[in-house]
Protein backbone atom coordinates (compact mmCIF):
# COMPACT_ATOMS: atom_id res chain seq x y z
CA UNK A 1 0.00 0.00 0.00
CA UNK A 2 1.30 3.54 -0.82
CA UNK A 3 1.51 6.52 1.30
CA UNK A 4 -0.77 8.16 -1.47
CA UNK A 5 -3.54 5.68 -1.07
CA UNK A 6 -6.56 7.57 1.03
CA UNK A 7 -7.19 4.88 3.48
CA UNK A 8 -3.26 5.58 4.83
CA UNK A 9 -3.58 9.17 4.75
CA UNK A 10 -7.20 8.84 6.50
CA UNK A 11 -5.19 6.44 9.46
CA UNK A 12 -2.58 9.31 9.81
CA UNK A 13 -5.03 12.45 10.38
CA UNK A 14 -4.52 13.27 13.80
CA UNK A 15 -8.21 13.77 14.41
CA UNK A 16 -8.64 9.82 13.68
CA UNK A 17 -6.04 8.80 16.20
CA UNK A 18 -7.96 11.02 18.63
CA UNK A 19 -11.19 9.32 18.13
CA UNK A 20 -9.46 6.09 18.47
CA UNK A 21 -7.62 6.78 21.55
CA UNK A 22 -10.45 8.24 23.16
CA UNK A 23 -12.38 4.79 22.05
CA UNK A 24 -9.71 2.94 23.56
CA UNK A 25 -9.97 4.71 26.78
CA UNK A 26 -13.42 4.53 26.90
CA UNK A 27 -13.16 1.07 26.70
CA UNK A 28 -10.50 0.75 29.47
CA UNK A 29 -12.65 3.02 32.20
CA UNK A 30 -15.48 0.66 31.42
CA UNK A 31 -13.20 -2.22 32.05
CA UNK A 32 -11.70 -0.43 35.30
CA UNK A 33 -15.28 0.10 36.42
CA UNK A 34 -16.12 -3.54 36.64
CA UNK A 35 -13.11 -4.34 38.20
CA UNK A 36 -13.41 -1.96 41.22
CA UNK A 37 -17.14 -3.04 41.64
CA UNK A 38 -15.73 -6.68 41.70
CA UNK A 39 -13.00 -6.10 44.26
CA UNK A 40 -15.42 -3.76 46.45
CA UNK A 41 -18.09 -6.72 46.25
CA UNK A 42 -15.59 -9.26 46.98
CA UNK A 43 -14.06 -7.65 50.28
CA UNK A 44 -17.11 -6.99 51.23
CA UNK A 45 -18.44 -10.46 50.97
CA UNK A 46 -14.93 -11.67 52.94
CA UNK A 47 -15.47 -9.25 55.43
CA UNK A 48 -18.48 -10.01 56.36
CA UNK A 49 -18.75 -14.13 55.89
CA UNK A 50 -17.30 -15.70 53.35
CA UNK A 51 -19.14 -18.89 52.92
CA UNK A 52 -22.05 -16.81 51.11
CA UNK A 53 -22.09 -16.69 47.61
CA UNK A 54 -24.92 -15.22 47.26
CA UNK A 55 -23.88 -12.72 49.80
CA UNK A 56 -21.29 -11.98 46.97
CA UNK A 57 -23.52 -11.37 44.34
CA UNK A 58 -25.78 -9.10 46.58
CA UNK A 59 -22.72 -7.18 47.47
CA UNK A 60 -21.67 -6.76 43.47
CA UNK A 61 -25.50 -5.95 42.74
CA UNK A 62 -25.23 -3.05 45.06
CA UNK A 63 -21.66 -2.07 44.37
CA UNK A 64 -22.75 -2.04 40.52
CA UNK A 65 -25.71 -0.03 41.04
CA UNK A 66 -23.64 2.15 42.79
CA UNK A 67 -21.29 3.05 40.20
CA UNK A 68 -23.70 2.57 37.15
CA UNK A 69 -24.73 6.12 37.32
CA UNK A 70 -21.10 7.48 37.18
CA UNK A 71 -19.64 5.45 34.49
CA UNK A 72 -22.96 6.29 32.15
CA UNK A 73 -21.90 10.01 32.75
CA UNK A 74 -18.17 9.45 32.15
CA UNK A 75 -19.85 7.05 28.40
CA UNK A 76 -21.57 10.04 27.55
CA UNK A 77 -18.88 12.61 27.79
CA UNK A 78 -16.49 10.18 25.98
CA UNK A 79 -19.24 9.69 23.39
CA UNK A 80 -19.19 13.34 23.00
CA UNK A 81 -15.94 13.68 22.99
CA UNK A 82 -16.05 11.51 20.03
CA UNK A 83 -18.81 12.56 18.11
CA UNK A 84 -17.19 16.37 18.18
CA UNK A 85 -14.20 15.13 17.26
CA UNK A 86 -15.69 13.11 14.10
CA UNK A 87 -17.81 16.22 12.66
CA UNK A 88 -14.93 18.68 13.38
CA UNK A 89 -12.93 19.65 10.12
CA UNK A 90 -10.00 17.53 9.35
CA UNK A 91 -6.75 19.51 9.66
CA UNK A 92 -4.27 18.36 6.51
CA UNK A 93 -0.87 19.08 8.06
Amino acid sequence: MSISSPTLRENCQPYTKFVALMETLKALHVMVASVMADLTALRRTVLEDPEFADLYAEHLRDATDTTRPLLAEAMECYEKMISDERESPSLDN
